[in-house]
């Protein structure tokens, strides 16, 4: 814990901050997780400037997220090495409480099934279960619920921009916990 001179401190086990700027407005999401490596806390940080008129958004929907989304992905990596750019596709369709995910990266395909649960997808894997909550805003925060021990794993933010136009931000770690990669994905709804 660090504590300033005015009494103000901080303190996290472990979290992240992902943010988000468009035009006027702005989204932060801050996720923590506490000693037990549980998720603990999400806060949702929505501001757009002084007297610029900017209207806030709905809560994010499944709905709002079905159908197909072209993309370009930008990968930075801590190492400071040149940044990676490339073309995605994710696919999002619903059948009853069931929603399938397939995620076409260069080289390769991913598939996953969630289940909806009110305003939350829950994807369970080898890995554990990993949440998609989908918040007021257009905003979306997804984390595994407890961190897996010696195994790598993600973070992402995403925010509904436009019922066409989408942004997510995904941290990746490695299985020592240490931070490798940022990327941003900035994704089209095709119609």
């Amino acid at each position: 814990m660090v504590f300033a001179l005015s009494g103000a401190f901080g303190l996290s086990v472990f979290g992240a901050e992902l943010g988000f700027i468009d035009g006027d407005r702005r989204l932060r999401l801050v996720q923590l997780f506490d000693k037990q490596a549980q998720l603990s806390q999400i806060t949702l940080i929505r501001e757009s400037l002084a007297g610029s008129g900017a209207q806030p958004q709905p809560q994010l929907t499944v709905e709002d997220l079905l159908g197909t989304w072209q993309g370009k992905a930008t990968t930075h990596y801590a190492d400071l090495r040149s940044p990676d750019e490339f073309g995605t596709s994710l696919q999002l369709s619903r059948q009853g409480n069931r929603v399938t995910q397939t995620l076409t990266l260069p080289g390769r395909t991913l598939t996953s099934e969630a289940t909806v649960e009110g305003s939350s997808l829950r994807f369970e894997g080898s890995g554990g279960v990993v949440q998609v909550l989908l918040l007021p805003g257009g905003a979306s925060s997804t984390t595994p619920l407890e961190l897996p021990k010696r195994q790598d794993f993600f973070l992402e933010a995403g925010w509904l921009l436009s019922p066409t136009r989408r942004q997510r931000m995904i941290r990746r770690y490695n299985e020592s916990g240490a931070w490798e990669t940022l990327t941003l994905m900035e994704e089209e709804k095709q119609v």
